[in-house]
């Protein structure tokens, strides 16, 4: 058998094209790492990023330059791993994630949402991207602390560090849950033959979800914690409450959330003293700024036991003693159980409320036969000073 090596000119001239054409391919994919015939042929995609903030705003830098402020969303990043940073006046995040080009039909966006917070512990975020290294898990999620429960659509599905190769394709409300800190819910998408990654960073509560005072204290209330990331720094803790206040609320005798400033000042289990904006307060004269105070809190551990720590006791002596306390108003038997708080000092004033016999109110200001005492959060009233017995 013979093979035939004649050819005609056209066809002789077709091959060398050929033949030069892939060669020249070949040098471009080594030399150019195969982007530039992607670009020239449409072979290849951008990639999404969306970054938001909770609370305020960031700016958002790729790989250390500048691309916008939150929110942010850009179709025009180049695949890879890229990284992102997120910053405001006082805090900053970072963090290196891989990029999947969008192909037809289906859009793979890196999304980042952060609450920068106060430090690293009294921070918050969720970062979601996909993945096809390893396309038998279609979801993973994992968080900070780990051991928190994964919820899918409501249903509980397992602890992170969490995968799962029976999530399909389609759309799904996420939900990542643990004790003492901040629920975690996000929408996400799911995609058959991708992996589709979850990383959860849980914020931790600086308060109890409903804060009371110590028994025989009108105005000094617990804040005690058995959460050691909560309680190593209390210069931090005392900020993540002070942030914690203004951005989600600080319940107050059950009575609701208030974002106003709840506390003058606070007492940790350590004995140190921090004023209503956080600062600590050390010299006789920076803890006489605390006279008019009305209302703290005691930064405590469970592993202490009940009650403040000696340190704490002393501290607060220390105040009792420079006079640094608010007047309280204890109600007298009435014989009815009750006395009537009224709209103004006198009894043309109306009736706005009733204060319980027994119990002890913190005294806002007073005149001649009456006292202004503060009932609950949202009620504030005048009740007859001969129905009272005033204290400090």
């Amino acid at each position: 058998m013979s093979v035939s090596t004649i050819s005609n000119d056209k066809n002789s001239f077709s091959t060398a094209l050929m033949y030069f054409l892939g060669i020249v391919g070949v040098a471009l994919v080594v030399f150019f790492g195969g982007g530039l015939l992607r670009n020239i042929f449409g072979f290849g995609s951008k990639a999404i990023l969306s970054v938001d903030v909770t609370n305020g705003k960031a700016g958002v830098l790729l790989n250390g330059k500048s691309i916008g402020e939150t929110p942010f969303e850009s179709k025009t990043i180049n695949p890879g791993t890229n990284t992102i940073t997120i910053k405001n006046d006082t805090q900053q995040y970072q963090t290196s994630v891989k990029f999947l080009p969008s192909t037809k039909g289906v859009s793979f966006a890196v999304g980042i949402i952060r609450d920068l917070g106060i430090s690293d512990v009294f921070s918050s975020g969720q970062e979601l991207w996909f993945d096809k290294d390893n396309p038998t898990d279609t979801l993973k999620v994992v968080s900070d602390p780990s051991g928190a429960t994964v919820y899918i659509d409501g249903s509980e599905v397992g602890k992170t560090p969490f995968s799962s190769s029976i999530v399909t394709t389609g759309d799904y409300e996420l939900k990542v849950a643990l004790a003492g800190y901040e629920t975690q819910t996000s929408r996400i998408h799911v995609q058959k033959g991708y992996t589709l990654n979850a990383s959860i960073k849980m914020f931790p509560y600086p308060v109890p979800p409903v804060m009371k005072v110590f028994e025989g204290s009108p105005s000094l209330y617990d804040a005690t914690t058995d959460n050691t990331s909560v309680s190593t720094d209390t210069e931090a803790w005392v900020k993540g409450i002070l942030y914690w206040n203004q951005t989600r609320g600080i319940n107050i005798d059950d009575v609701g959330l208030n974002k106003e400033t709840v506390f003058d000042y606070f007492i940790d289990y350590k004995g140190n003293v921090f004023g209503a904006d956080g600062k600590q307060l050390i010299s006789q004269t920076d803890l006489q700024s605390l006279k008019d105070a009305k209302r703290g809190a005691y930064l405590g551990r469970s592993t202490d036991g009940t009650g403040l720590t000696k340190e704490a006791k002393a501290a607060l002596d220390n105040l009792l003693a420079q006079g640094v306390t608010a007047k309280t108003a204890t109600i007298k038997n009435t014989g009815t159980g009750w006395l009537r708080v009224r709209s103004s000092a006198g009894l043309n004033g109306t009736e706005i409320a009733r204060a319980t016999t027994g119990q002890t109110y913190p005294v806002l200001s007073e005149t001649t036969g009456w006292v202004k005492i503060k009932v609950s959060e949202t009620v504030e009233g005048w009740v007859s000073a001969d129905y009272v017995t005033l204290s400090k």
